[in-house]
């Protein structure tokens, strides 16, 4: 049986009039007739049914590498949180239906989007998902708020989850600048939390170091291209963010190795100040960079990629791939990181090095999930005519499995790179590259 497979079986399900059967992923429109044994749940309308049971099939799936019950922490949401219940399912039918929404929307306006897509996600009209959407988000809002309003008698475990499934919500939506008031307010709950003392494999530690670790993985993506020096380190905060990072790693939807995305952080810290230092600093500066290059360049990928399968498997060449693309797309983010064009630099060469590997990942690998970040550094950065339609072609092809709106999002923000970096012409080394140009925007996108 596939690790698909695997994930089809569920932790709870509910009956629909299919012969009656478990609701089918592909089957949105079947209504759910039978009222769910688990009386948490007895009086659910059937719409939040519905849409709970699409978070169950479908978002769960997409939230990780492998979809299997005692693996995904999404699955296990709903019955661990069993007091969470409105606020999962005002999430899960704001989820669906922006899901919904935006894909129709974009759907209507591509020929080149797959069948697959279409079918998957067919239902309701547009306009009515996007205002179901609005009213479900209201509703979560207005309860996340009554639970922060009375933090003290509230599981902020449970609040931090919430949030995150917020975020998730804007990166279906769009991610960009919504996200960045969640991420900080997760960021400001999470250097309260207390270590689990002893029990650090118990079903709800593992759901915590998971649904923190996306976060912290989200603050730090949200971080490098968005101008700011009030920025929370999490790597400074009191628990110990670098152990949790670790152990989630193996099924991050991201698959971010933790090494690189603490050099990736201190590269943005670095870009935030760089454009502010006074030219005598240069040296100083151009010395960060250095030490923040060699360090990205010394990680040992394939040593991380078995240790995170447990030992060689048959994902654990995929993984390296996908870890050596993130690494030279950090490298590629360091170099930009400061106003100053170092001469040693070949970015063409880490951008041919991100496309080789990225071209081994079929987009229906799940670890192609983590794949939109190295693919949009490498397009941004390139000159190549056929290298930035490549990338453009890999985030189509990325898009018809994964169809979240972030993803458009690395396809316009890289477009953008490249008009300006064409406009800007000669002048384009001087300030910094493209990194500095979007920064100065003043926008907030959140590409992962």
């Amino acid at each position: 049986m596939s690790a698909r497979d695997e994930g089809a079986s569920r932790v709870w399900t509910f009956s629909c009039d299919v012969n009656p059967s478990i609701l089918k992923r592909n089957d949105l429109r079947a209504p759910l007739y039978m009222t769910p044994i688990d009386p948490l749940f007895q009086d659910m309308d059937n719409a939040s049914r519905r849409y709970l049971c699409h978070f169950a099939t479908t978002l769960c799936e997409d939230l990780v590498i492998s979809d299997v019950p005692i693996e995904n922490p999404f699955r296990s949401l709903i019955p661990k949180f069993a007091n969470a219940a409105m606020h999962i399912s005002s999430m899960s039918r704001s989820s669906f239906d922006s899901h919904i929404g935006n894909i129709q929307g974009q759907l209507s306006e591509s020929s080149s989007t797959n069948t697959l897509s279409r079918t998957r996600y067919s239902t309701d009209s547009s306009a009515s998902a996007t205002l179901d959407a609005l009213s479900a988000k209201q509703k979560a809002i207005h309860l996340l708020k009554a639970a922060l309003d009375n933090l003290s008698s509230t599981d902020i475990n449970l609040i931090v989850t919430v949030i995150l499934l917020f975020i998730k919500l804007e990166l279906i939506d769009s991610g960009k600048n919504a996200w960045r008031a969640h991420v900080e307010g997760a960021m400001k709950l999470i250097s309260s939390l207390k270590p689990f003392q002893n029990d650090q494999i118990s079903p709800i530690a593992l759901i915590r170091d998971r649904i923190t670790s996306d976060c912290l993985r989200y603050h730090v993506l949200g971080s490098t291209l968005t101008n700011s020096t009030t920025f929370l380190d999490p790597f400074s905060l009191p628990i110990d963010i670098t152990t949790m990072l670790r152990r989630s790693e193996a099924n991050s939807c991201l698959s971010f190795p933790t090494t690189l995305l603490q050099i990736l952080f201190r590269a943005c810290e670095l870009s935030n100040i760089a454009v502010t230092l006074p030219a005598t600093e240069t040296p100083a500066l151009i010395n960060e960079a250095s030490s923040l290059l060699n360090a990205a360049q010394s990680f040992d990928v394939e040593s991380w990629a078995k240790n995170v399968e447990g030992g060689p498997t048959d994902r654990t060449p995929n993984r390296i791939h996908t870890a050596l693309a993130h690494q030279n797309a950090v490298c590629i983010y360091i170099y930009r990181s400061i106003a100053y064009y170092p001469a040693d630099m070949d970015s063409e060469a880490l951008v041919t090095e991100i496309i080789h590997h990225l071209s081994f990942i079929d987009p229906k690998d799940p670890l192609s999930k983590a794949t939109s970040w190295p693919t949009f550094v490498a397009g941004a950065e390139t000159d190549n005519p056929v290298y930035r339609q490549w990338t453009l072609d890999r985030l189509s092809l990325l898009w018809n499995v994964l169809p979240w709106g972030y993803v458009q999002t690395a396809v316009e923000v890289m477009q953008m790179a490249w008009r300006l970096r064409d406009e800007s012409g000669s002048d384009y080394i001087g300030v910094g590259g493209w990194v500095q140009q979007l920064k100065a925007l003043g926008n907030h996108w959140l590409i992962a």
